[in-house]
């Protein structure tokens, strides 16, 4: 299976992880990268992605949507911010073909399982063919080879 690893990161701990999962599982990687940039102060982007929550928005994209046709497997990696993942990344999904693709989300955050989000994603994105999620803080390459 051809993978692609597509990421959203904020302060470089997604970014980090997601290269590592790419190189375990030779994938490709792209990163999602909003318009407006999110690097502010933690209450500022609390404040944000609050506000995006409420009023359904999806932030603009400052990149090129990528052709995920020539791959299997999409792994989706983001922040989990207030509970939810961060909308930027709704924006690239709303823009994905995802029919039959087989998708697995991975999140790094200290405090939240990814379980809750992964269900959330599956319904709204019913077309894609949902894996289990990964928290990957501190996981180990074995457990990233386990998962996928």
């Amino acid at each position: 299976m051809k993978t692609l690893v597509i990421y959203f990161s904020q302060t470089g701990t997604t970014k980090a992880a997601a290269e590592r999962i790419a190189g375990i599982k030779k994938a490709d990687l792209a990163e999602i990268r909003p318009e407006k940039s999110y690097e502010m102060s933690y209450w500022k982007t609390v404040f944000t992605s609050l506000k995006e929550i409420f009023t359904k928005a999806r932030p603009e994209l400052a990149m090129e949507i990528p052709d995920i046709q020539q791959y299997d497997r999409i792994l989706l990696g983001c922040p989990i911010w207030c509970g939810v993942v961060p909308n930027v990344v709704l924006t690239l999904l709303d823009s994905l073909d995802l029919s039959g693709k087989h998708v697995a989300l991975f999140t790094t955050s200290g405090a939240s399982k990814p379980t809750k989000l992964a269900v959330k994603l599956k319904k709204a994105y019913p077309e894609a063919r949902w894996h289990k999620p990964l928290n990957a803080n501190g996981v180990t390459e074995e457990e990233i080879r386990d998962w996928m």
